[in-house]
Parts: C-alpha cells; sequence; structure tokens
C-alpha cells in the first residue's frame, strides 16, 4: 500500500472517530439535559462547544451529526441563558436550532427534525411568544410516526406546557391526558416526573379558575409523584422546583406555615445549584405569602432583589408576576407613587412578552389597589385597558375579578371623558334603587367593547337595557335584534350571519346578514340559548376575533360589532349538559347583568305605569291613576312581568275612561286576567305530535273496523296506495291495533311454480 493511500486511509480513521465520539458526547449531553444537570451536559460537550454565545465546532464532522452538536449546543445554550439570565441567549440558541432544523430536513430525517422544533418552540416559550410555540410542536407532531414514543410524549407535554403558559387549562389537560398512556410506557424516571409535575401545574391551576378543592388533592398526589420519580432520577434541580410550587399550592390553600417549610426547601436547592433565577421566582412566592400574612416589610424585603435579579435576563413574563408582586406590597405599604410606576413597568413587560392575559391581570391588581386613588376617568381608561386584555378569557378566576371591577365602575357617574351622563328622557326622577343600579351598571359597561350577557325571566325588559347600553356606547353603526327563539335552525345561520346567492340551492340572492348589518353598531341576540351547537361555533368566531364566515363565501371577513345576548334560562346548566359551548357561554358572560323579576322591584310599577301610558297615547285625561290604584299594582305577583303589566294597564284605561283607577279598579282588572290563566296553562301541555298521533290512531282504528280487519281495504279507505304503508304505520306507533287486523293468509304456490322448483333441481 503507498503513502497517499495510508494517508487517506488514516485521515478516514481520525475523522470516523472524531464524528463517532462527538456522537457519544451528544448522546451523553442529552441525557443530562433531560435530568436537569445543564452544567454537567455542557461539559460533555467540551472539545465541540464551550459556552453560550459560542458557535460550536462541527469542521469534519459527519453532517447528521453536525446536525446533532449544533441541536444540544442550542438547546443547552436556552437552559444555561435561562437559569443564568444571559442577554441574548435565547437569540443565540434559536439561530443554531433552526440550523440543526434545516440540516436534519435536507436529509430527511423527520423524527430528528421535530425534536429539534420541540426544542426551539420551548425558547420561543421562555420569551413568552407562546402562538409560535403552539406552532412548532403542532408541527413536531404531525411529522412524528407512533413509533417515536419518547419524541411524541415530550412534544406533547411541551404542548400542555404552553397552553397552561396561555391559561388554556382543558387545552393543557387535554394534551396531558392524551400522553398520559405515552409516558407510562417509557422507562424513565426523569421523563414520568416531568410528565407528572405538569399535570400537577394545570391541576392546581384548574383548581383555582373552578374553585373546586378536589383539583387541589390531585395536584397534591401529582407532585408527590414529580418528586418521587425525580429523587429517583437524581434531578436536584426538578425536586427544588416540585417543593416550590408545592409551597405555592399551600399556599393558595392559606395553609402558610407549610407553604414557608416547602419554599425553604425549594431555596436551598436551587442556592446550591447557583441558580439565581429559580430562586428569584422561589423568593417572588415567599413574597406573596407574606403579603397574606400581612409581613409587608419582609415582603418588601423579599421581593426588591427577586425584581433585580430578573431584571438583568430577557424572560419578560416571570419579571411581570415579581413586579406586580412587588407593586402590590408598596401599595399597602402606602408607596402609591412607587407602587403606580411598578404596576406600569410590569404591564409593560407582559407586553413585550406577548402575554396579553398577564398584563390584563396586573391592570386588575392596579384597580383593585388604587381604586380610591385614580380619577373617575383615570379608572375607566384602566378597566377598558385590562377587559380589552382579558376579555377573552378561559380563566374563571381572572373574568370575576374583572366582573368585579365593573361592579365597582357602576357607582360612578361620569362617561370616559369626565361629563356626566343625564339619564334618558323618561328617567328624570330617581326611582328604585335596585333599578338605578341596573342602570348605572349598563351605563358602565357601555363603555367597553366586551360582549355582555343579560339574564332574567321573559318581560323583564332586557332588550330595552341592550338598547340603552347602543346608545350610550356612541357606536355609529345600527342596533339589530334577531330572536334565535323565532326562527328555525334551518334559517338562523342565513339570518345571522347572510349567505351568498351560491351558498345552497335556492340561494337566489346575497343576504348580508344581522352580524354585517349591525357593523359598527350592536347586535342584540334574544333567546341566544336556541342557538344550534355548530351556529354556536360560528358565533363564538364572531365575538372571539371579529371574523363573519358568510356561507358560500371563499374567506371570513372582519366586521366591528359589539354582541349583547340575552337569555330567560341558566345557561350553565346548558353548559354542564353539553347543550351550550362553553367557550362561547364564558365569552358571552365576560359582562353580565341579572335582571331580576318585576316582583323583585315593585317601586318600577309606577314609573313604568306611567311610561307605558305615555307611549300608549292613554294620558290625555282618559283614565288617570290614583295612587292606591299604582300600590295595588305594586301587590300583585306579575309573574307575567312588564308584559302582564302593559295588559293590565291597558285593559284599566279602556274600563275606566275619562276616570280614576282605582285599587278596586286594579283587583276586578287583575281578577279578569287571571281567568284566563287556565286556557293559557292548558296549551303548555300542548304536543302536536302528540295530537297528530291520536288523530291518526282514530281513523286507523275507524277504517279496521269498516274493513273488519282487513288491512288492504283499510288502506284503500284511507288513502293510502300500499297496504304496506298502513302496517309500517301501525308497527311503529299504535302496535295495540295489530289485533284488531285479520292476519294474512299463507299463500300456496301454484303447480307451475312447484314443478319448476322440481326442475330446477332445489328439492
Amino acid at each position: 500500500m503507498d503513502l497517499r493511500v495510508k494517508t487517506e486511509n488514516g485521515l478516514h480513521d481520525s475523522l470516523q472517530a472524531s464524528t463517532n465520539e462527538a456522537n457519544f458526547r451528544c448522546s451523553k449531553a442529552k441525557t443530562l439535559e433531560r435530568a436537569g444537570d445543564y452544567e454537567s451536559a455542557r461539559a460533555a460537550m467540551e472539545g465541540l462547544w464551550e459556552r453560550v454565545g459560542e458557535r460550536p465546532i462541527v469542521a469534519g464532522l459527519d453532517e447528521i451529526v453536525a446536525g446533532k452538536v449544533l441541536q444540544r449546543a442550542g438547546a443547552l445554550s436556552g437552559y444555561i441563558g435561562s437559569k443564568q439570565q444571559i442577554e441574548g441567549a435565547q437569540e443565540f440558541a434559536k439561530d443554531l436550532l433552526s440550523e440543526s432544523i434545516n440540516i436534519f430536513e435536507r436529509l430527511g430525517l423527520i423524527a430528528l427534525a421535530a425534536e429539534a422544533k420541540s426544542d426551539l418552540a420551548v425558547c420561543y416559550w421562555r420569551e413568552g411568544a407562546f402562538d409560535e410555540a403552539r406552532i412548532l410542536i403542532r408541527d413536531a407532531l404531525r411529522h412524528l410516526a407512533n413509533e417515536d414514543i419518547t419524541a411524541k410524549a415530550i412534544c406533547l407535554q411541551r404542548l400542555a406546557m404552553v397552553e397552561f403558559s396561555c391559561d388554556h387549562l382543558h387545552d393543557a389537560h387535554t394534551a396531558l391526558l392524551e400522553c398520559s398512556s405515552l409516558f407510562a410506557s417509557i422507562d424513565d424516571a426523569s421523563f414520568k416526573g416531568r410528565y407528572h409535575h405538569q399535570l400537577a401545574l394545570v391541576l392546581r391551576k384548574l383548581g383555582t379558575s373552578t374553585g373546586r378543592a378536589d383539583y387541589y388533592d390531585q395536584a397534591l398526589v401529582e407532585y408527590s409523584a414529580a418528586s418521587y420519580y425525580w429523587e429517583q432520577s437524581d434531578s436536584p434541580r426538578y425536586c427544588a422546583g416540585v417543593q416550590n410550587n408545592i409551597g405555592f399550592l399551600l399556599f393558595k390553600l392559606n395553609r402558610f406555615a407549610e407553604a414557608h417549610e416547602h419554599l425553604d426547601r425549594a431555596r436551598a436547592l436551587f442556592v446550591r445549584l447557583r441558580d439565581d433565577v429559580h430562586t428569584a421566582q422561589v423568593d417572588e412566592v415567599r413574597a406573596r405569602v407574606m403579603l397574606a400574612e400581612e409581613r409587608y416589610n419582609d415582603a418588601l424585603k423579599v421581593i426588591k432583589p427577586a425584581v433585580r435579579t430578573l431584571e438583568r435576563g430577557g424572560e419578560q413574563s416571570l419579571l411581570a408576576e415579581a413586579m406586580e408582586t412587588c407593586a402590590v406590597v408598596l401599595a399597602r405599604l402606602g408607596r402609591g407613587h412607587e407602587s403606580r410606576e411598578t404596576f406600569e413597568k410590569a404591564i409593560a413587560a407582559a407586553e413585550i412578552a406577548g402575554d396579553s392575559e398577564g398584563a390584563g391581570r396586573i391592570a386588575i391588581s392596579l384597580i383593585e389597589e388604587f381604586r380610591d386613588a385614580f380619577s373617575d376617568v383615570e379608572l375607566r381608561q384602566i378597566y377598558a385597558r385590562a377587559d380589552r386584555l382579558v376579555g377573552a378569557s378561559q380563566h374563571q378566576e381572572t373574568l370575576q375579578r374583572l366582573r368585579c371591577c365593573a361592579g365597582m365602575l357602576a357607582v360612578i357617574g361620569t362617561s370616559t371623558k369626565g361629563v356626566a351622563v343625564p339619564p334618558p328622557a323618561s328617567r328624570q326622577k330617581p326611582i328604585a334603587p335596585l333599578t338605578d343600579d341596573l342602570i348605572d351598571l349598563a351605563r358602565q359597561m357601555a363603555n367597553s367593547t366586551s360582549c355582555i350577557l343579560i339574564t332574567g325571566e321573559s318581560g323583564t325588559g332586557k332588550e330595552g337595557l341592550a338598547r340603552l347600553i347602543h346608545e350610550w356606547s356612541g357606536r355609529s353603526g345600527e342596533f339589530v335584534v334577531v330572536d334565535c327563539l323565532g326562527i328555525s335552525d334551518a334559517t338562523a345561520e342565513s339570518t345571522i350571519f347572510g349567505h351568498m346567492r351560491v351558498a345552497f340551492g335556492g340561494a337566489d340572492y346575497d343576504s348580508p346578514g344581522a352580524a354585517r348589518t349591525a357593523h359598527g353598531g350592536t347586535l342584540y341576540l334574544d333567546n341566544v340559548n336556541a342557538l344550534s351547537l355548530a351556529n354556536q361555533a360560528k358565533l363564538f368566531r364572531l365575538v372571539d376575533s371579529g371574523e363573519l364566515h358568510v356561507p358560500g363565501a371563499g374567506l371570513p371577513e372582519q366586521v366591528s360589532v359589539r354582541v349583547i345576548a340575552s337569555t330567560t334560562v341558566m345557561l350553565e346548566e346548558m353548559v354542564s349538559k353539553g347543550l351550550f359551548r362553553d367557550s362561547l357561554f364564558y365569552r358571552l358572560g365576560v359582562l353580565r347583568i341579572d335582571v331580576p323579576p318585576l316582583r323583585e322591584r315593585p317601586d318600577d310599577v309606577a314609573w313604568l305605569v306611567h311610561s307605558f301610558i305615555i307611549e300608549r297615547g292613554a294620558a290625555d285625561g282618559d283614565a288617570t291613576f290614583s295612587d292606591e290604584s299604582i300600590e295595588a299594582l305594586k301587590r300583585l305577583p306579575l309573574f307575567g312581568n312588564s308584559r302582564e303589566l302593559t295588559a293590565l294597564i291597558t285593559r284599566l284605561a279602556m274600563k275606566c275612561r275619562g276616570k280614576t283607577v282605582t285599587a278596586r279598579h286594579v283587583e276586578s282588572a287583575a281578577a279578569e286576567l287571571a281567568t284566563l290563566a287556565p286556557e293559557i296553562q292548558s296549551w303548555k301541555q300542548c304536543d302536536l305530535t302528540e295530537e297528530v298521533r291520536k288523530l291518526e290512531r282514530r281513523h286507523i282504528e275507524g277504517a279496521l273496523k269498516m274493513s273488519r280487519g282487513r288491512i288492504s281495504k283499510a288502506a284503500q279507505l284511507l288513502g293510502l296506495k300500499h297496504h304496506q304503508s298502513l302496517m309500517t304505520m301501525i308497527n311503529s306507533r299504535h302496535k295495540d291495533l295489530l289485533a284488531a287486523r285479520v292476519p294474512a293468509k299463507k299463500r300456496h304456490k301454484s303447480i307451475i311454480r312447484r314443478r319448476l322448483t322440481l326442475v330446477n333441481g332445489k328439492r
């Protein structure tokens, strides 16, 4: 063998050895990384990659191994950069991971590309770019085969992590349940610990949002499972994280002493690991516990250093949470100016991170702490900001806090411009306090762009209240009313959303629909509970993103419409039975007005009588209502609310023309109206289908008697072409009439058919 060949072989062997060693180092680093030991993982990459911000050495390596080196360096840059709050670390990590993805995709290595995309998604998640993270993970899941169990499990767990951060708790819970069997089949204690920890976080937050204590109990069980598996895998960093989260849960359960014990353990572990960021997170939780204990000075000593630590890095979501806690502490200590500045910085940090719900929650905290210090105009502006940010939240605790803020605003009598809002012409006199509260609340809600749900019995004035809200809102568009109970399911879609002439057979014209007609104005949906689930889904898209999907149109269009919905039923019960979409219920009920029945606000009767008389033109001396007649009207149960009151007033105005209406007249008219009640009540038991069935049975029974039980003859008498049609009716709806028919006689085979059977050899 000549020297040239020996040299080439030696070079090949050297490159092969380098490639094998690099592959081994990547595998070792990956194992240490999944155990949470990021510094040891970085040390395992020595010779290939040294530190964050430094590009790894991949020259001379096999292309696949080069991609793996880039992936490991990128993933570790993200973890170490987050831990040490290294500026620009996440961007550097994203560049390396994107390069590795390009290599894997070019070589057709789908599973490796999906794994790298999952690592890249975590970098976006750290920065608060949740939409980008979600898209990357779902794209990775689409390309993973069923046999890639570990990669698929990690992707689903990370998807749950992203949804959890967005407060999409049910989506996170679903993702975790989907991957439970995958994690059970993986023989890796670190993976199992990660799964149980994420599930515990979701259950804890579900407990907070739903108020269900059993979720808290389940969360504690899952935390214990996570701690067990991470101790087995020797993952002190993850064990510390579990202790911190147990401390937070115990704080939410008001078990403060136990919370401090777990936080002490967590902090000691993180300090030993020299993890400043997670140490600051533990201090932030401890400050919240001290707030609850009213130890404000101690809380300030803990939270200020935590904020300074988090300010050095780029994790804006964590910084926003810590700043919010600090701002609340300062407010409780009476340092208002400093507190308000910190609140504003916290909101800005959350918005920079893309965490709109977090920013909205901080704005709500600002209202809660300074409700008496702000001017009316300032308070409304902050509320409008919070409403814009968290109006679409699925988190019940957040929505409840937002509603409480709306209640605070109800007592303020100024508009957003600071000019007093005069009552309508028909309401110059103050009436019942309950109704005044309703009107004031409606006036405050008019300044928001969120949906409003108005509940109450039929005839309580829900539509009138909705019209007032539209008038006060200053919206330039129309007030469009759709009674969902008065339209069939088949026409509801076209009525609300419109249609194009090509949408379906018989659609020979374009229909704009109520939503498009109400562009720039208000769409009032009465009896929204009557909509089908399919139309509820389309309505959710409209109220959630302003998208209008017109049947027959190619692409959705954007409309600016404020939706006010009303119902006479308990939508919560419909949601629990699966008859009403929970997502739509939460979106419609961001702001809610419950209108009590008229019998619970008798003082409104006098004003309503006056209004009805003016409206009907009966005030020119035709009938005068005395004080005793008004008192008599107040004593009536008025189960029909304003409609029943209108009927009574109309009857009294006609019977007492030119006279004064007395209490006796009221009692007499009420008694006359009550005599109609039995007839009206009888219709409540009416079932048209059953009535038709009874009539059908009588006719069939008569025809069978006339034909002496012969089905063919009875069918002829009933005008049916085939006797089988009659038999179908009897068998399906009137089986008791089977005994009235004459059984059909068996027909004998003809001699010809018997002979044909014998010839064909079938007997």
